[in-house]
């Protein structure tokens, strides 16, 4: 049986390059999508209580983390590597499930 995965992204845009930010976001959410991603939250941090500070968080269900794992290894998610390196000073990519 197959156990779904929630996958939790904690992104800080860097403001020099918002161009790029917004080129990898409109190439990523319909890989995500295309993978069977259900988004739960897209939203901005508005306070940071404890630890590093980011811009953004995102997280979407799916139906395993397997198919987060596929996506992320994919030919067309690495093509977006360059611009995600260009558009993010720190990016956390997540695999979670339930305790």
């Amino acid at each position: 049986m197959t156990e779904k995965a929630t996958l939790v992204v904690t992104a800080t845009p860097n403001s020099a390059e918002m161009a790029s930010v917004q080129e990898y976001l409109k190439g990523v959410m319909p890989l995500l999508m295309g993978a069977g991603g259900v988004l739960v939250k897209r939203q901005k941090v508005s306070d940071v209580i404890n630890g590093n500070p980011c811009g953004m968080v995102l997280i979407m269900d799916f139906g395993s983390a397997d198919a987060i794992r596929e996506l992320f290894a994919s030919d067309a998610y690495t093509g977006l590597i360059p611009t995600r390196d260009k558009g993010f000073s720190e990016m956390n990519i997540l695999i979670t499930g339930d305790m």
